[in-house]
């Protein structure tokens, strides 16, 4: 903290020039500026923007282009950019911007260095046919609506509509979300269908714009009123995972209150994602098909949500046919599902066909006794009539105590050594799932582990949640030379590390000594895609999911 106070007190006296080299800055915006339009500025893609560290009512950002490689970046500089108001329907906005990374990175020891606090509306605003982003490292709370806000609606003139625009490559990762009276990230239209409404005084009927390249990974999203994460009309290339949403659906409104919606239009992976202690359902899917959810734990789901009226139902996963495409399926593999107020999962999707159920585990749904059943399996998964499904090797019990969890108290789901999920599971390798929850490769004993973690941990090795917190990997993502950094309170010692592709095929393996950093460059050794690190040191198994663009 006090290296983050010298920075910025000593900028505070430089020259707008001293500024610019102290943080590589191209250009600087300044605490006083707070509407800026990049069309008045000589901006190159590949440039960097600082923003200056201050406290503001509003920033707006319009017309900044990059190109896809070289994009622009705005980083905080000198310390934390604030910006905070209570009567604007935005906080900050960026409109008309493509090819751009907003990060807040800026300073050593800030996790979040570019803040977005109130407004009567959203937190961050992507809009104006925003396209090709990077946005990392932000907070975001106290919100009027939603916290992150990723889409341009349809208008009249269509521009903006289905067939004339494409937001591509929208990029969130490592940001804070938290007290949005709205969504927490709202990305994508919400009318994939068609969108009511009146042009030229006239009914009329727009259709959003198709999103194609989402990632949002990474983030904490905590106390969001309606939808933690709602994506819609994301057709293309979708993966939603690594999230932690707790809390969710505060203001328990039916239909605004998931962990997870995968709205009309929306098809891809969702993955590796906490779900916990919200009013509504975990995952509520409206996709397209061709949707993957593995990995995801979902705890609690609606366990407060009018806890005494059965007839109010909650699942931990929900499947229906809003946009479904015929003979598309929808498959969940190895998530881990516990004490949902009613169903494990509810699938009613008669359009999809081939929908695969593999390796769930799921414990304690409420509706085992709650209301009549056609079949206690039901409680755990509920199929509408005319669904076509394949189920094999799902773990179901209706006692807690009986799957020897590592600490129920805890919502630690991970399985001791005597759980009755360890090798119980289907191989999924041909799947695509060679990895659990925690980015262990699977499996590692004689076969799948049912649910979301893979007993991989001998008892001389301990727990490591909480340690591999205390771990960062800088830059992530890039073209794969890493930094591994600890914070004072961890010392790697001896260590081993090893990155493996979502195989499980270990590519990469060094043994050294370090302190607090340990610095590799992998490019010559891989392709661009997901990788998984390991550091083992003397008595902690670290796991790190990167990313080599």
């Amino acid at each position: 903290m006090k290296k983050v106070l010298i920075i910025l007190i000593s900028l505070l006296g430089f020259s707008s020039s001293q500024i610019a080299q102290t943080c590589h800055c191209n250009h600087i915006i300044t605490a006083a500026q707070l509407s800026i339009d990049g069309t008045s500025l000589n901006i190159l893609p590949g440039d960097t923007i600082c923003l200056e560290a201050s406290t503001k009512s509003y920033l707006r950002l319009v017309n900044f282009h990059g190109d896809s490689n070289n994009y622009i970046v705005f980083i905080n500089c000198g310390g934390p950019v604030i910006v905070q108001n209570a009567s604007q329907g935005y906080v900050i906005k960026l409109g008309n911007c493509s090819y751009f990374r907003f990060t807040g990175t800026g300073t050593d020891g800030v996790q979040y260095g570019i803040k977005a606090f109130g407004s009567t509306g959203n937190g961050l605003s992507l809009d104006d046919k925003s396209t090709n982003y990077e946005i990392d490292h932000i907070e975001v709370a106290n919100t009027g609506f939603a916290g992150i806000m990723a889409k341009t609606d349809p208008s009249c003139d269509l521009s903006t509509n289905r067939g004339h625009f494409t937001q591509y490559q929208t990029i969130l990762h490592d940001n804070y979300v938290h007290n949005t009276a709205g969504e927490g990230f709202y990305v994508g239209h919400s009318y994939y269908s068609g969108y009511p409404t009146t042009c030229s005084s006239l009914p009329d009927t727009l259709f959003p714009h198709e999103l194609k390249g989402v990632r949002i990974y990474n983030n904490l999203v905590d106390s969001s009123h309606w939808d933690g994460i709602q994506v819609g009309c994301a057709t293309e290339d979708c993966e939603i995972f690594g999230n932690r949403v707790t809390n969710y659906g505060v203001d328990a409104i039916d239909g605004q209150n998931s962990g997870i919606q995968i709205g009309g239009g929306t098809t891809g992976k969702c993955y590796n994602n906490y779900i916990a202690d919200g009013m509504g359902t975990g995952i509520i899917i409206f996709g397209l098909g061709t949707n993957s959810f593995y990995n995801n734990v979902i705890v609690h789901a609606g366990l407060n949500y009018f806890p005494s009226d059965i007839s109010k139902r909650v699942h931990g996963i929900f499947c229906d046919d809003r946009a479904t495409i015929a003979g598309r399926s929808f498959n969940f593999y190895n998530n881990t599902i516990i004490q949902p107020k009613t169903d494990g999962i509810r699938f009613y999707s008669t359009l999809s066909a081939n929908n695969k159920f593999y390796n769930n585990l799921i414990v304690e749904p409420g509706s085992l006794g709650s209301y009549s059943q056609s079949s206690s399996q039901n409680s755990f998964i509920n199929f509408g009539s005319g669904v076509s499904a394949l189920l094999s090797n799902n773990y179901y019990d209706s006692v807690m105590s009986k799957m020897f969890f590592v600490d129920t108290l805890g919502n630690n789901y991970r399985l001791l050594s005597t759980s009755p999920a360890i090798d119980y599971g289907m191989n999924l390798t041909t799947y695509g799932i060679a990895f659990d929850f925690d980015s262990i490769p699977r499996p590692s004993g004689n076969g799948f582990d049912v649910g979301a973690f893979e007993y991989h941990l001998p008892s001389s090795i301990k727990e490591t949640n909480f340690i591999a917190n205390t771990i960062s990997v800088f830059p992530n993502p890039n073209t794969g030379a890493f930094t591994i950094s600890s914070d004072d309170s961890f010392s790697f010692g001896n260590y081993t590390l090893s990155v493996f592709d979502m195989l499980g095929k270990n590519i990469y393996v060094e043994s050294s000594y370090a302190t607090h950093k340990i610095s590799i460059d992998i490019r010559s050794k891989v392709a661009k895609g997901i990788y998984y690190l390991q550091i083992n040191t003397h008595d902690n198994l670290i796991n790190k999911k990167i990313i080599i663009l």
